[in-house]
């Protein structure tokens, strides 16, 4: 919990251990729940949640690092924070900052041991604690240059999440994160005067710490908002819309939206060998899901719909709230039926896609939109944020931003803007670089979907000079 100064202790509600039908450590004796108990039904809760969103997979970090983050911590919870050290699969470094934050935290002492670790990011277990000392060791963190990563299997609550706010880049699972008030420890002698005097004075100095790590002061105002007692769990569109996790990869690992250079030669590579590649490197596999996601949407409904039954996974947050796969589809089929008629095509070199747990996919999609029988077209573009599993190939949570909206629009201008640059490119670069063909592979697909949305280049007998966009009419020369 937050506290002023002193923590409260940790309490693990019988829901954790309830969910899979288990009954909960010392209840049917009438025992209250110690933090050693609370410790073991987190550590059963855990175990039980990753099997539930994971199955039959096995190897994946995601369970890597939920494993050891709780069997590094399966005894009672220390009075202050202390550090462990992970190596994950491909050698990649972090250090665990667990426990509860005290006055007493050296925020050297921590500096000391990411100097001799070298991790390429910091996450947390951790319930909360002190507020100064959490402030203390987020400014050291930033001071550093250390990203932090948050999963859900390992919350960081309450004033740790001060302590995340640190990192230089962010990253965190929905209902990783959790906030609510700061609250005086039971024992703490204050008269009113002074209590409401010293929850100013820091909510002041938390005000100022938020803004000095730029994150935006509405992550305060819903703190204040959630009794101490209770905890409310940020959602992936919280996060990201006040700065609480920044776009981005984490520790260096950021990918170019461009895939790898294929060979130096005109032969494709085989399936085969582009799935393989896909598997080992989550990043090119979430850049090709996305591109599956938007051609998939500009499809008839029927086929759209088959492939969104597909992508989405039994709980999404979805545009900033929790919801089932069910109604993400409801919502899905709701649209395509207003507007039967899609092209959706992202803009080459706008993705972003950063991977550890989870990959967390950004770009910004041009489309266009037609209902003929309510005589209604839309085209416009928007920023678009997709959290992807690797292992499950589902859709965690997804959100968009319209940047613009076209008015009036009598024709698809803005893929025709993209199919123009692409067949620049195709037409006026080296045939002996990589980068012309796939530029051509971009051009065949966005005329591809234009066709189906009744546009057409060019009609028979013209010679090439005289093609021209048009909507398809018995002369159009189709492919």
């Amino acid at each position: 919990m937050l506290s002023i100064p002193i923590s409260h202790h940790v309490i693990c509600h019988q829901w954790m251990c309830e969910i899979n039908g288990t009954t909960p450590l010392g209840d049917e004796k009438g025992l209250r729940f110690t933090k050693e108990r609370g410790n073991r039904c987190y550590l059963y809760a855990t175990a039980y949640a990753v099997t539930l969103a994971l199955g039959d997979v096995v190897i994946s970090r995601v369970l890597v690092l939920a494993i050891v983050v709780s069997s590094l911590f399966g005894g009672t919870s220390k009075a202050a924070i202390s550090y462990e050290r992970m190596t994950l699969p491909g050698d990649m470094r972090a250090l665990v900052v667990s426990g509860e934050f005290e006055i007493s935290d050296d925020p050297v002492a921590f500096a000391g041991e990411v100097a001799q670790f070298k991790p390429a990011f910091i996450t947390f277990r951790s319930v909360g604690g002190n507020v100064v000392s959490a402030m203390k060791i987020g400014r050291m963190i930033r001071a550093l240059g250390i990203s932090t990563l948050q999963i859900r299997s390992a919350e960081c609550a309450s004033a740790c999440a001060l302590a995340f706010v640190g990192g230089v880049r962010r990253s965190a699972e929905a209902g990783s994160i959790g906030v609510h008030q700061a609250s005086f420890s039971d024992d703490a002698a204050l008269d009113s005067k002074t209590a409401v005097t010293a929850v100013q004075a820091m909510t002041a100095e938390i005000i100022g710490y938020l803004t000095e790590m730029g994150v935006s002061p509405q992550l305060l105002q819903l703190s204040l908002s959630v009794e101490s007692s209770d905890m409310r769990y940020l959602t992936s569109s919280e996060m990201a819309n006040w700065g609480v996790t920044t776009p981005g990869a984490l520790g260096g690992t950021d990918v170019a939206s461009t895939l790898p250079a294929a060979p130096a030669q005109n032969a494709a590579p085989s399936k085969d060998a582009s799935a393989s590649s896909q598997s080992a490197d989550p990043s090119r596999a979430a850049l090709a899901f996305i591109a599956k996601y938007h051609d998939a949407w500009s499809l008839p409904n029927s086929q759209a719909m088959a492939f969104m039954r597909q992508a989405y996974a039994d709980s999404v947050d979805f545009y900033g709230k929790q919801a089932s796969m069910a109604d993400v589809l409801k919502d899905k089929e709701s649209f395509a039926e207003r507007w039967p008629d899609r092209a959706y095509s992202v803009r080459h070199g706008s993705e972003t896609v950063s991977c550890i747990v989870t990959c967390r996919i950004s770009g910004t999609v041009e489309w266009f939109s037609r209902s003929v029988q309510r005589g209604k077209v839309s085209s416009g573009i928007a920023d678009f944020q997709v959290v992807w599993d690797p292992q499950s190939k589902k859709i965690l949570a997804e959100n968009s931003k319209v940047l613009k909206a076209d008015k009036g629009p009598a024709e698809p201008s803005r893929l025709i803007a993209q199919w123009s640059e692409e067949n620049g490119s195709c037409r006026g670069n080296s045939g002996d670089d990589p980068e012309t063909w796939k530029a051509c592979e971009r051009r065949e697909a966005i005329g591809a979907k234009l066709d189906k949305i009744g546009w057409c280049y060019g009609r028979k007998g013209d010679a090439g000079y005289q093609h021209q966009w048009h909507i398809c009419g018995p002369d159009s020369d189709r492919p």
